[in-house]
């Protein structure tokens, strides 16, 4: 048997004790109770909502209200899950609650308080705007708001609006939605218009007058002037009806 000199001797010990003292310290330090901060209940949160709700990102302000303080919890894996209360709250104040759990195992339900404000592009007039109006530029214009009841259905491009006539008085600061608004009239009930048929080579043109409001390329009925006969033919300016034959 091979006996050790004593500096080995001196080495070995040490090593073992350096072994062992780190092994005890990275074992205390995976025992140690672990901290959930207020700002990590309430960042989570504001990130639960980002994912959840159906508008975009960029376009949400989201303030959440947490009243408690950290929370200590044992060593473990971490666990937040947060649950809104209610299906149908898309924006404005939205209750939700955290369930926190440690190696699956429940710790403690929380509840929180949000404000969520979304950031919109509608068209709003700008001064008061009578019913038959067209619309320009000095009417309307494009503004971004920040609500907590955004408009499904509000009108967000200005070309969607210009030249429209407002079907309805609309006052200053209305935002506007489809039903405000219609595409004016190619040409109106009782205008004198030229009927027009085609057919190969063949062309035949009559005076008429429209009974009816009409549209660009839509069916309009008009009165033949000559036969006295009520007919109906596409619009397809302000003075021609085509009909065909």
């Amino acid at each position: 048997m091979i006996i050790p000199n004593r500096k080995f001797k001196m080495f070995y010990i040490l090593f073992v004790w350096f072994y062992l003292t780190s092994s005890l310290g990275n074992w205390a330090s995976a025992e140690e109770p672990q901290i959930l901060t207020a700002d990590e209940i309430e960042k989570g949160a504001v990130d639960h909502l980002e994912e959840t709700l159906p508008w975009e990102k960029g376009s949400l302000e989201i303030n959440v209200y947490y009243k408690g303080k950290d929370i200590t919890l044992p060593p473990g894996k971490k666990e937040l899950i947060y649950k809104t209360m209610g299906s149908h709250q898309k924006a404005g104040r939205i209750p939700l609650y955290l369930e926190i759990r440690v190696n699956n195992n429940f710790q403690k339900k929380i509840r929180l308080n949000s404000r969520v404000l979304v950031s919109q592009e509608v068209i709003k007039t700008t001064r008061s705007v009578r019913k038959g109006d067209i619309l320009s530029n000095d009417d309307i214009h494009v503004e971004i708001i920040k609500t907590e009841r955004p408009w499904k259905n509000a009108i967000r491009k200005i070309d969607l609006a210009l030249g429209y006539e407002a079907a309805r008085t609309l006052s200053i600061g209305k935002i506007l939605i489809p039903n405000f608004i219609k595409k004016p009239a190619l040409g109106n009930r009782g205008d004198k218009i030229l009927i027009l048929a085609e057919k190969g080579g063949m062309k035949i043109t009559a005076p008429g007058i429209l009974k009816e409001d009409g549209y660009e390329d839509a069916m309009v009925r008009v009165l033949n002037m000559e036969s006295k006969k009520m007919i109906y033919g596409r619009l397809v300016d302000s003075n021609t009806v085509k009909v065909s034959f």
